[in-house]
């Protein structure tokens, strides 16, 4: 099975699927996801925007918050704070409480506010993972969002699935749950009582096109979850489900010249 996807230049990329239980189970909520016509093209190309454009909509989506709920809930950012971890993790505090602590339990503004309201929300998140990691960097792969809330646990045997892997032009089952993983907490300089911390048990139709080897080594993480007085580090944590492999080896480059994506079909 494949997956194709159609940008707005024309340009077709193509990925084979791997053959197991796990990934079937999968293509029945991507192509869920495909019938609904739910794809979030803003948030599937955040990670190619200038900081600029992230700063911007950050701020816009705080904005929108704010006048919806007719106060200033979470301050305006100003050119120091994108400079302070104390910041973001203040937004990520803000973000739990307006979405709910998970997707289980939504807050009652994101049962009841319009739909506006709800994707600012998400922006808060989003634009906030985006800008954290300093200094900041145009990604070298294309995380593939749906705006759904449809998602199903893992199954034990699916832990087993999870695996290093640094390898590029690779397609990876991405994290979906509200929160930080331990991964995360590394990559971003955090401790691991980071209060935030959300080990993985659920998985989406949202995807990753990783176009180039990750930076990040599993031997360093490891290292720092053993400083950090972890020695049974969860299987979800070692890596990523791999779905298959993108078939062009320089989609990369173009990809970063597209900007929407027209069509995306399970072949």
């Amino acid at each position: 099975m494949k997956i194709r996807i159609v940008f707005d230049t024309g340009y077709e990329l193509t990925v084979s699927l791997y053959d197991n239980d796990f990934v079937k189970r999968w293509c029945r909520l991507l192509d869920q996801e495909i019938r609904h016509g739910s794809l979030l093209q803003e948030d599937t190309f955040s990670g190619f925007i200038p900081e600029s454009l992230a700063k911007e909509r950050l701020r816009q989506s705080i904005v929108t918050v704010n006048n919806f709920l007719k106060r200033e809930y979470i301050a305006i950012p100003s050119d120091k704070d994108y400079k302070q971890s104390e910041f973001y993790n203040l937004l990520h505090e803000k973000f739990e409480q307006l979405a709910g602590p998970d997707w289980d339990h939504p807050s009652r503004l994101m049962c009841i506010a319009p739909a506006e309201i709800k994707l600012a929300v998400r922006h808060i998140n989003r634009y906030c993972h985006r800008l954290e990691t300093r200094p900041y960097k145009v990604e070298t792969q294309m995380r593939v969002e749906f705006d759904t809330t449809q998602r199903c646990l893992l199954e034990p045997d699916d832990y087993a699935l999870f695996q290093p892997n640094r390898n590029p032009n690779v397609v990876l089952l991405d994290y979906s749950t509200l929160g930080k993983s331990l991964r995360e907490c590394f990559q971003d300089g955090l401790t691991a009582d980071y209060h935030h911390v959300k080990i993985q048990q659920h998985y989406c139709a949202n995807f990753i096109l990783r176009f180039e080897p990750e930076p990040y080594t599993t031997q360093g993480f490891i290292q720092w979850c053993h400083q950090q007085g972890i020695n049974n580090i969860p299987s979800s944590e070692l890596g990523h489900i791999q779905l298959g492999t993108i078939d062009q080896p320089d989609s990369y480059e173009c990809v970063k010249k597209t900007a929407t994506i027209q069509s995306i079909t399970l072949e």
